[in-house]
């Protein structure tokens, strides 16, 4: 198996704030957002 690593370092002003979705490991936050959103969706829907 080969492993790449990368830095990318940018220079901006006023940029954020923002939030990191995905990890070192492969976790994503977004995916796992939407999943979960989708399964209690009709739940959440009803409730409006």
């Amino acid at each position: 198996m080969v492993l790449y690593e990368c830095l990318w370092v940018y220079e901006v002003e006023e940029f954020g704030p923002l939030t990191v979705t995905i990890d070192a490991q492969g976790g994503n936050l977004t995916a796992e957002s939407k999943k979960n959103i989708e399964a209690n969706k009709e739940k959440i829907l009803k409730e409006l």
